[in-house]
């Protein structure tokens, strides 16, 4: 029976007698041919005539040709019949095999459309649109050919997930010089975009209670070379009056607040950055994180592709948030899991930009 299945499991259409022989690890080339008839006589291998004979004796073709079993796909006629209305029903039920194809990404699609449909009706950049169907912030770059048939199968246009894509950016979207000035360096690409797109877009930088007059683009570990911070406040903000870490004109040094994903990676980033430039004030945007941990509550979080722990800084990152309480976060972490920065996406920074 295990050689049956290894048979039936092999991707090819056809088998060679040598593969055949891998397959069965049987050295003894009369026990091996009895294995191969019974199979053809059973008809799960047919053989390839066209291939000829192996030249052994007693003789076995070349090539077999595998017949597989028709896949069952009746137990999905349920699952596809739960399916959102809008979504192409009747195709699934005719082509069954399209839905075991499709399932996760339609799956996703399904339940987006029954519980947050209104989340379509405004924009959110790639990763937050994906994290925000799918729990997987990556999904739409990881299975984009995917999504694309899927959207065709169920006759729906590349509009229909309503996001935008973030250009390669620069480093620095300056918003004002008011003094003192608070600099917010973000961790991730699509989230750096989605907070400046909305400020251009509403003279805004009141972020969650904070006025913020600069973003950087944290561009993974190059945020956290040494002296990268320092080197910037004494150039780019030099109009503003600073030096370094030392008080502009106003009397007062620029803030430093970093905002990340809220994993191993992330709390390691901020630390790195803070160490790398220890004449600034530099702390973890509290307000955000804790509204990532309130998000969380109610979606099921990816895995971490991180588990090599940070147990060490964990006390001190939680209690520069204000967190006193930091058993659900490190159960969350201990068990392999992760908040991406983008289940902060559009509609929530809307809400939270004054």
């Amino acid at each position: 029976m295990k050689r049956l299945e290894q048979v039936l499991k092999s991707p090819k259409k056809t088998i060679s007698d040598q593969e055949l022989q891998q397959i069965f690890r049987e050295s003894d080339y009369e026990l091996f041919h009895i294995e191969v008839e019974r199979l053809v006589e059973r008809e799960v291998l047919i053989p390839v005539r066209a291939s000829k004979s192996n030249g052994r004796i007693p003789p076995l073709f070349n090539k077999y040709r595998i017949v597989k079993p028709p896949v069952d796909h009746s137990g999905s006629s349920e699952s596809v019949r739960r399916l959102n209305p809008v979504l192409n029903i009747s195709g699934y039920l005719q082509r069954p095999e399209y839905y075991k194809k499709h399932l996760e990404v339609v799956e996703g699609i399904s339940r987006y459309l029954w519980f947050t449909k209104d989340l379509l009706e405004m924009p959110m950049s790639r990763k937050e649109r994906s994290f925000s169907v799918w729990g997987r912030e990556k999904l739409l770059d990881e299975q984009r050919t995917l999504v694309k048939d899927v959207l065709k199968f169920n006759g729906l246009d590349e509009e229909f997930l309503h996001y935008y894509d973030t250009p390669e950016p620069f480093f620095e979207y300056l918003h004002d010089r008011d003094k003192p000035m608070t600099v917010l360096v973000i961790e991730n690409k699509d989230t750096w975009f989605t907070f400046r797109k909305l400020m251009q877009a509403t003279g805004k930088n009141c972020i969650a209670g904070t006025v913020v007059n600069v973003l950087l683009y944290g561009e993974g570990n190059k945020i956290t070379k040494r002296g990268t911070l320092e080197d910037y406040s004494a150039t780019m903000l030099v109009g503003h009056g600073s030096q370094g870490g030392q008080s502009d004109s106003s009397g007062q040094a620029p803030r430093f607040l970093y905002f990340g994903d809220l994993d191993w990676e992330g709390i390691r980033l901020f630390f790195r950055t803070r160490d790398a430039n220890p004449s600034l004030e530099l702390k973890p945007f509290s307000a955000l994180y804790r509204l990532m941990l309130e998000l969380a509550e109610t979606v099921e979080l990816p895995n971490s592709l991180d588990q090599r722990g940070v147990i060490g800084p964990l006390p001190e990152f939680l209690s520069l948030l204000g967190l006193s309480e930091e058993k659900s976060l490190r159960a969350l972490l201990a068990e392999g899991k992760y908040i991406p920065q983008e289940i902060i996406n559009y509609q929530v920074v809307a809400t939270i930009l004054k």
